[in-house]
């Protein structure tokens, strides 16, 4: 199996009860704003990364990057995936044992978010093997059509320069 790491962004986290989560206004690649600067009041992200049992991560430091600004950062020690691969089951009853697979799911909140310029929030994974890349989210400009047909947002307008 290859090691793989996937972002979702949105609104909002919510924890319901039995441990499931509600995400809140996911964007697919986009998120448009009216104008720059401006402030969202809150940017939600849920990174999963997963990996074969078999092979667990040696070293694990995530990084979360507007352009090349670090907005969070943290690192899981070995011990810590080696508790967790000792703990890992199959996806499903049928799934060989050599197939089982190790993951992890972390949760992070920007709140409130100013952004000046558009930009690109990007995650990046460093491992003993070299770097993974999650999928991003680029911040961009709505065109004026749009903002027409959409009328009113949640987005905070920055200091008028």
């Amino acid at each position: 199996m290859n090691r793989y790491a996937h972002a979702t962004f949105c609104d909002d986290i919510r924890h319901e009860m039995g441990g499931k989560l509600t995400l809140v206004g996911v964007y697919a690649s986009d998120l448009l704003v009216p104008k720059f600067p401006c402030v969202l009041p809150k940017l939600c992200l849920v990174l999963n990364i997963l990996t074969s049992a078999r092979e667990p991560f040696q070293l694990l430091k995530i990084r979360v990057l507007k352009d090349e600004e670090v907005l969070a950062e943290g690192e899981l020690m070995m011990q810590d995936w080696a508790a967790l691969a000792a703990g890992a089951i199959p996806d499903d009853g049928e799934t060989d044992e050599e197939e089982r697979r190790l993951g992890l799911t972390a949760h992070f909140v920007f709140s409130p978010l100013k952004l000046d310029t558009p930009a690109s929030i990007r995650v990046r994974i460093e491992t003993e093997d070299g770097e993974l890349k999650a999928n991003g989210l680029r911040v961009a400009q709505m065109s004026e059509n749009s903002m027409a047909q959409l009328g009113g947002l949640a987005v905070t307008p920055g200091p008028q320069q």
